[in-house]
């Protein structure tokens, strides 16, 4: 994780360079202050942006989070045997406590609090500390990994607790002013600021403890440090814009943060306090980014989109007309660019919503409607489970365009990020051969089980069909 450089060797440098920074301010802050504040910010003196932080400042927590870990007591034969000899009394299991420091903010004077789930992920105990430095009780009413959001409700909530006002973060405008406010390394509550780096960013990597599965995040300059984790990216009139969640290490690149869009945290948000668990919306298509040589070998115009490979059966995408080669470009009215975006999009939308489809097939532009199905409840004949992925049997076509036999060859539809098939498949592969035979459902189903029971005696070679590209994976 980030380590902070020693306030000791900050100070030295900074005397050292006093006089530089103290001629660099002359130059840059006099064009800052004469900066106009954007349309509908909250009047600002000339110069500071303090109003704007007294006005919303009192609605951010601090989350401290407590896990109990039991560690199970072991001894080996000699000590063993030297216990008995002597009498001593056998060793006792022990309880470890882990803490975890991050920040939140209020969205509802109840006591219901947004913050991310790493920060809280497995907590027997929830304190939450206000910005007058009031500590009380809390519990996390669920969480989702996938998306890092995770909900807080305070025990017994204070009549005078303040809440924030939540913005629409899809008119969100790279260049835009944000405010970052948090519980940074222990510090206490902290401003810092900035603008919109840029959006829709896909890491594609794990930073930290984030490893989220749905990533459409804001990236900022704002300065965002360990403990600034679920608290708010407020813009200049005040809204919640953005979740703080991820940095990327200092060593590497400084002040490059980003945040959960507001819209993506406040719908998980609804479904964890309606329900206790997130219902997330399925389309049914595996696909990667299409490119220009993409187009190039399918001999169609090329435009920005997503290129389908798989359409499962039984899917919404099918039944609203969507085949393999299709790339779509719009999702509900949404650009689409990249494939990691798209089911992205597909989590916003609801089980049983409708919305509008763009895609391009063969160079003619076209829009459907398709009904969202509910992910995880769409499990169709046909359909397998592999180390974590799920998997259709091609259909007799699929099959004789890639030289197999009828029943031969499983499609990729779904990968489970911390299952351990992730980061080897990824949808829209198909699985051709295992060891030089087809590769069917019984054959798959077997193979597992021999790895599970550790039962294999050497790697074996899983021939793989990802766009163009065939490859062999040892497993």
């Amino acid at each position: 994780m980030i380590r902070p450089a020693g306030l000791s060797s900050i100070a030295a440098r900074s005397a050292r360079l006093g006089l530089l920074l103290v001629t660099l301010a002359a130059l840059t802050i006099a064009p800052a202050a004469l900066a106009a504040p954007p349309p509908g910010a909250v009047a600002t003196e000339s110069g500071s942006v303090a109003p704007l932080v007294d006005r919303v400042k009192g609605a951010v927590v601090t989350i401290k989070s407590t896990k109990f870990i039991r560690r199970v007591a072991v001894e080996d034969p000699w000590t063993q045997m030297l216990r008995q000899q002597f009498g001593m009394p056998a060793p006792q299991a022990r309880q470890e406590r882990q803490e975890a420091l991050g920040s939140g903010f209020v969205v509802d004077k109840s006591g219901i609090i947004l913050t991310n789930n790493h920060v809280v992920a497995g907590a027997d105990e929830v304190v939450v500390k206000l910005s007058d430095n009031r500590e009380l009780r809390a519990r996390v009413v669920g969480s989702d990994p996938p998306t890092d959001v995770a909900v807080v409700r305070l025990d017994k909530s204070p009549g005078d607790l303040q809440a924030v006002t939540l913005g629409d973060s899809d008119h969100v405008r790279v260049g835009d002013y944000v405010l970052a406010i948090g519980n940074p390394l222990g510090l206490g509550q902290t401003v810092t600021m900035g603008i919109v780096s840029a959006k829709n960013r896909v890491l594609d990597e794990k930073l930290g403890d984030v490893d989220p599965r749905y990533e459409d995040f804001i990236q900022t300059d704002a300065a965002i440090n360990q403990g600034n984790s679920g608290g708010p990216l407020f813009n200049f009139k005040g809204e919640v814009i953005g979740i703080n969640s991820a940095i990327i290490n200092p060593g590497v690149a400084m002040n490059v943060g980003f945040a959960i869009p507001i819209n993506l945290a406040r719908q998980i948000g609804e479904q964890i306090r309606r329900a206790g668990k997130v219902a997330r919306g399925y389309l049914g298509v595996g696909g990667e980014d299409f490119t220009s040589s993409r187009a190039a070998e399918l001999h169609v115009p090329f435009v920005p989109g997503v290129l389908v490979n798989v359409v499962g059966r039984g899917s919404p995408a099918e039944a609203a007309g969507l085949r393999p080669n299709d790339v779509i470009v719009e999702l509900g009215g949404h650009t689409i660019e990249s494939y990691r975006r798209l089911p992205t999009l597909v989590t916003l939308l609801r089980p049983g919503e409708k919305t509008k489809v763009v895609f391009v097939r063969q160079g003619k532009r076209q829009e459907v409607s398709v009904t969202i199905g509910t992910q995880g409840g769409n499990a169709q004949p046909g359909e397998v489970e592999f180390f974590g992925a799920r998997l259709r049997t091609l259909d007799r076509q699929e099959s004789a365009a890639l030289g197999l036999h009828a029943g031969e060859g499983l499609a990729v539809i779904e990968v489970d990020p911390r299952g351990p098939a992730s980061g080897a498949l990824d949808e829209g592969d198909v699985l051709l051969a295992l060891d030089g035979q087809p590769v069917t459902a019984a054959r798959l189903g077997a193979f597992e089980k021999k790895v599970t029971a550790a039962k294999r005696r050497s790697p074996s070679a899983l021939v793989i069909q990802r766009g163009p590209e065939r490859f062999v994976l040892r497993l």
